[in-house]
């Protein structure tokens, strides 16, 4: 794996990401991230907490209008995402906690997908927030989150290696 971490820190986009001093390269990119993450997060757990009983007086048909801003926030984070790993490919692929911020992002879209098809969209939408397994995914969504957040933050402190042959001596 050395030989393609190191094809990639080498890059001209990498460098750039990592060295430029333009506010579009890491600043930018780190801040749209965390925009991002803030509609997707903060999407979702709105749509959760509905579910689970908070502010009644929004149907849920409305709530479910806001689908499509979560995905276009999905969107964003994942190239943005996908920028900062070009920067520091080897710092992630070989932190564990890279490798769970992964499955949590797959489950968390899991989510946002499911919660949306079967209750947002569905007829009898209202009567599905007595169900116990709709109020238990909309438990798991707001878990999810949480962990998701807080896992993507420890990979700025986790880390053995920023680059290939730079190791971290904590």
């Amino acid at each position: 794996m050395d030989p393609i971490f190191a094809f990639v820190e080498n890059s001209a986009l990498a460098e750039w990401i990592r060295g430029s001093e333009s506010l579009l390269a890491f600043p930018g990119i780190i801040t749209l991230h965390a925009i991002g993450m803030g509609f997707l997060a903060g999407g979702s757990a709105a749509i959760d907490l509905r579910i689970l009983g908070v502010a009644r007086s929004i149907s849920l048909k409305a709530m479910g209008r806001f689908l499509p801003l979560l995905w276009l926030a999905f969107g964003v984070n994942a190239f943005s995402g996908t920028l900062l790993l070009i920067a520091y490919p080897t710092k992630a692929f070989t932190n564990p906690v890279f490798y769970l911020k992964l499955c949590l992002i797959a489950l968390g879209v899991w989510l946002v997908y499911y919660i949306g098809a079967t209750v947002l969209r569905v007829p009898d939408a209202e009567q599905k927030t007595n169900d116990n397994k709709v109020r238990a995914l909309a438990v798991a969504s707001l878990a999810t989150w949480v962990a998701l957040i807080t896992t993507g933050r420890l990979l700025a402190y986790t880390h053995t290696w920023v680059l290939l042959g730079v190791k971290v001596n904590y």
